[in-house]
């Protein structure tokens, strides 16, 4: 039985995450300058929100802006391990069904990862395309017995 390989998720959560973490420090960096000017008392006539308890609402926005923050670096974090996860599962995979000994992935193409195959004996086949069914079943295409590098 061939390990699944989430091709997808990682990539949504990467960006997603890079997104949010952008948008928490974009935040934060509001809540400060809010918080600095307030301290100053440089917005008397200008303010949008005047009330005596602006200080914790700038306090607030930070806080909002940590969370958002928080949450983007976890979705980072899941990004990460889901990529460490799919590579373990391509080599594993390749490694049950053609007896391979590591593969070195360079690109991706749609389903199909163009990679440089290395053998127990040492041959390394260069640029060999190989597709995954949706059960994380290899295939090469291809002759492995051939010639390297072809």
């Amino acid at each position: 039985m061939y390990r699944p390989i989430d091709l997808q998720s990682p990539l949504v959560a990467q960006w997603t995450g890079i997104l949010l973490l952008v948008a928490g420090l974009a935040v934060i960096a509001h809540g400060m300058w809010r918080r600095r000017r307030y301290q100053q008392h440089r917005d008397l006539e200008d303010a949008r929100y005047a009330g005596p308890d602006r200080l914790k609402d700038s306090v607030r926005e930070i806080l909002a802006g940590v969370g958002v923050a928080v949450i983007g670096l976890g979705a980072v974090a899941y990004a990460i391990f889901g990529t460490l996860n799919r590579e373990e599962a391509i080599q594993d995979n390749v490694a049950q069904k053609y007896g391979v000994e590591s593969v070195d992935g360079k690109q991706w193409e749609g389903n199909g990862l163009r990679a440089d195959v290395t053998m127990p004996d040492g041959t390394v086949h260069q640029d060999v395309l190989i597709t995954f069914e949706e059960s994380g079943e290899p295939e090469i295409s291809g002759d492995l017995n051939g010639n390297p590098g072809q």
